[in-house]
């Protein structure tokens, strides 16, 4: 991880990801196929006017109780600083998406903490306060603790549509 000055001079920040080619084994793509849903798509790391970034494409499909597509990255260090948001750079075509988080108390696979965000068509910056994020299911802690934090995922989720996202960088803010 890099720590830089963002766009507060007084908030530090670290990178989770960049998307530069290395990381790419990194991430992990997930379908609801994996409980017999239909949904399908891909993931890809790209570069385009000099800026690396992940995209996430597909059909979401409801058939078969189905209605999700995901790329996720574990942390691969416990998280030691506190942060309170997180920031990503995105882009996609004008819909919903969602960024879920998997904590030490997210035990069984449809259990995350979930938050949406909505892309446009040009990048830009998308900041997403913890505290926004929301549990899915009531054994879970009400609030978020960074250092409990396992996984970040970008999600397409919960209606039928086509997916394309791309995000270039997810940063994690104090």
């Amino acid at each position: 991880f890099f720590y830089f000055f963002g766009n507060n001079l007084f908030s530090q920040s670290m990178t989770f990801d960049n998307f530069s080619l290395e990381n790419h084994g990194k991430w992990e793509f997930i379908t609801d196929q994996v409980m017999g849903g239909k949904s399908t798509g891909n993931y890809n790391f790209l570069n385009e006017n000099q800026i690396n970034f992940i995209r996430l494409t597909g059909m979401v499909s409801l058939d078969n109780n189905g209605g999700f597509i995901q790329v996720r990255r574990k942390v691969a260090h416990k998280i030691k600083s506190s942060f309170k948001e997180i920031l990503l750079t995105a882009r996609g075509n004008n819909e919903d998406y969602f960024l879920h988080i998997r904590t030490n108390f997210t035990l069984l696979p449809w259990q995350y903490y979930q938050t949406k965000f909505t892309v446009k068509k040009n990048w830009r910056d998308i900041r997403v306060p913890l505290k926004d994020f929301k549990r899915s299911g009531i054994f879970l802690p009400n609030n978020i603790k960074s250092k409990d934090i396992k996984s970040i995922a970008l999600v397409a989720f919960g209606r039928k549509h086509k997916v394309l996202l791309d995000v270039s960088e997810i940063y994690l803010v104090n």
